[in-house]
């Protein structure tokens, strides 16, 4: 078999982010082998190199599942049930071109078995898509983040708020001294002692304010607030009902009933730190631990898009002979049925399930369209599904079957004007049709008369 996959530059294991390796087919070389020097002696015999798949499980692994000619992208599966799998840190100089997952690398037993068990973890590998948090993650362990747990707060908001004051009490004060130092040295002689004076009484206000202790004596805020943070590790961070969140300890929290594994309720706070997003985790034990059920509707639009079957026809290329349906027929309960089945079953992009479990106005627009690959070129009849709130509207990304790159929708105006996939020249379209779903059990559709 051969990929049909886009090329790109090798690059080091360790220069990948794991969101960048995690569902990525590897393709690594001959000359590589040196790396794998360790494991050579599990791994089947290859002339060629490895074909390889990383995957995320608490930690990042990177799978052996066949072998590959770097040259010519010719691959075979291993014909064995037993996998080798090497943690992805353990080799962090070995070279590799990533893969896109496409329809036949996914049809692999190994994959598809990696594939299930992330889709039964979905709420927890939605969070993985929050790179603000990413400064907070264990480097290892990604779903693993360290969090605090305030003590007292009221004691925290009046330690800042002293601070703030004492801070801004002597901004003033230095630049009144500035101000009258600066002043006294510009003045005539005659004038400067006055000025001078004037300068020395500005410095004792300095002094005055690290000696008012109703301004917070001197003292090492950060130190304080230390004593009123507990650090802690949560793992499988999830979003919950009501725009919450929640997590699993890793360890009890002293003076609470809390033990390691309980679920708790977890506050994000979202800061700006040098121009990068940063969110910091605060774990409430006080807080009600929210559920995450899911609750969805239809979308009502006020047009439906226009049921027609498109039929393209290369003259060129006589194998190249395809109808598209397109569109949505009414209420279109079967469409909308394999959606929630999706939903239920963790298959929509993790992205999507954030605004899934955290808002409860979501309604689903949905129907048949048609798709072109960036890369191959690939038309492709795909369900659009998008997340409309009230305030906001989010689109499911859609990957080429064929390659698995990004496809783009092709405007119903296009469509006469498409080329041929696969000789590049234009096809003829026949004159356009309208369907409708047939009423029984499978996925027929018919063409009206």
């Amino acid at each position: 078999m051969k990929l049909n996959a886009k090329r790109i530059k090798r690059h080091m294991v360790k220069t990948y982010k794991f969101w960048q390796l995690n569902l990525r087919l590897l393709a690594i070389a001959e000359d590589q082998k040196k790396y794998l020097a360790d494991v050579s002696d599990k791994l089947p015999e290859s002339d060629s190199g490895y074909l390889a798949f990383a995957y995320l499980d608490e930690q990042l692994y990177i799978a052996f599942l066949g072998t590959i000619d770097d040259e010519t992208d010719e691959y075979e599966f291993f014909d064995t049930k037993e996998v080798l799998t090497i943690p992805a840190a353990s080799v962090p100089k070995l070279l590799v071109r990533l893969i896109k997952m496409n329809d036949e690398l996914s049809k692999n037993e190994f994959i598809q078995q990696v594939l299930q068990n992330q889709f039964n973890n979905v709420l927890a590998m939605s969070t993985l898509t929050i790179r603000a948090l990413d400064p907070v993650r264990d480097p290892k362990v990604p779903t693993r983040l360290r969090a605090s747990h305030i003590k007292d707060e009221e004691k925290i908001k009046e330690l800042i708020e002293l601070h703030n004051m004492r801070q801004s009490a002597l901004q003033e004060a230095e630049e009144k001294a500035a101000a009258a130092a600066k002043k006294a040295k510009k003045a005539k002689k005659k004038h400067r002692e006055k000025l001078e004076e004037a300068a020395e009484a500005a410095e004792e206000e300095i002094e005055e304010v690290y000696e008012d202790e109703s301004l917070l004596p001197e003292i090492d805020i950060s130190d304080e607030l230390e004593k009123l943070l507990q650090e802690l590790w949560i793992y499988d961070l999830t979003p919950a009902n009501n725009g919450s969140w929640r997590a699993n300890l890793e360890k009890g929290i002293k003076g609470t009933d809390l033990k390691a594994g309980n679920l708790v309720h977890v506050d994000l706070r979202f800061v700006e730190l040098e121009d990068e997003e940063i969110a910091l985790a605060f774990v409430d034990p006080e807080a009600d631990v929210e559920d995450i059920k899911i609750n969805v509707t239809s979308h009502r639009a006020t047009r439906l898009p226009w049921r027609k079957a498109y039929e393209l026809e290369c003259i060129t290329n006589q194998d190249f002979h395809e109808t598209y349906y397109l569109g949505r027929n009414g209420e279109d309960n079967k469409l909308f049925n394999k959606i929630i089945d999706d939903i239920r079953h963790g298959r929509l992009d993790p992205a999507m399930y954030l605004d899934l479990v955290q808002k409860d106005d979501v309604a689903l627009d949905f129907s048949r369209e048609l798709y072109r690959c960036r890369h191959c070129g690939d038309l492709h009849v795909t369900r659009r599904l998008r997340l409309v709130t009230e305030d906001s509207t989010l689109s499911e990304p859609y990957y080429c079957p064929k390659c698995g790159e990004r496809s783009s929708p092709v405007n119903r105006v296009h469509i006469a004007s498409l080329n041929c996939p696969v000789c590049h020249r234009p096809l003829d379209m026949k004159p356009e049709k309208v369907w409708y779903a047939s009423d029984e059990e499978d996925d027929s559709i018919l063409l009206e008369d």
